[in-house]
């Protein structure tokens, strides 16, 4: 029963934290987007989309940590949850490497707004 509940909570947990990445609608910056950037505004709803990629990317990462103790404890038949926890802690690494390198864009995108506006 004990792993029954902590297998619905975590999945509970990752699809709360799936939707509200899903609800925020915030679209792929692309190379167009990056192009056609020539005004403060434009570089900020850039840095937007990168924050709005790297709170995904942590979503990610949380339900990942949740899975990986799930399957840490016994949420998986014997033999196997070494090797999904395993994979779960990596992809964790993995988003949570994105999240940072989406922030560190949305921080460049926010300079070079700065940027326009003290070379006029």
């Amino acid at each position: 029963m004990k792993r029954l509940v902590m297998m619905l909570s975590a999945g509970t947990v990752a699809l709360m934290l799936s939707s509200g990445a899903w609800a925020s609608g915030a679209e792929h910056v692309d190379s167009a987007q990056i192009a056609a950037a020539k005004t403060p505004a434009d570089h900020e709803a850039i840095a937007k989309s990168y924050d709005a990629e790297a709170v995904a990317a942590d979503a990610k990462a949380t339900a990942h940590e949740s899975m990986a103790k799930t399957y840490r404890t016994g949420g998986a038949p014997k033999g196997s949850h070494t090797a999904m926890a395993g994979h779960c802690e990596k992809l964790v690494k993995q988003y949570r490497g994105v999240a940072e390198e989406n922030r560190l864009l949305a921080a460049a995108h926010r300079q070079m707004a700065k940027d326009c506006c003290a070379q006029k």
